[in-house]
């Protein structure tokens, strides 16, 4: 038996849950899955607009160590590992 969660309420717009149900039946799943989905979403959004700006912010000698930095990285990945 999976452990039991914690749940609780959240009032929404009727429009809002409408929207919810309407996603849920095209893609088959439950109005949790959805609203799940949706929050990872934004989170991943969010943290990738974090990584965006702090990459907007460095200095020109910044910007040059993390181009080396990734030239790297990216030369170990060809590295034919994957190659079978």
């Amino acid at each position: 038996m999976a452990p039991s969660r914690t749940t609780t309420t959240l009032r929404v717009p009727s429009e809002l849950r409408d929207e919810i149900a309407r996603i849920a039946e095209q893609r088959g799943t439950t109005m949790l899955e959805v609203v799940t989905d949706a929050v990872h979403r934004l989170g991943r959004d969010e943290w990738w607009s974090s990584v965006r700006d702090a990459l907007d912010g460095l200095s020109p000698t910044e910007v040059s160590a993390y181009q080396i930095e990734s030239h790297h990285f990216d030369s170990a990945s060809a590295d034919g590992l994957d190659d079978r």
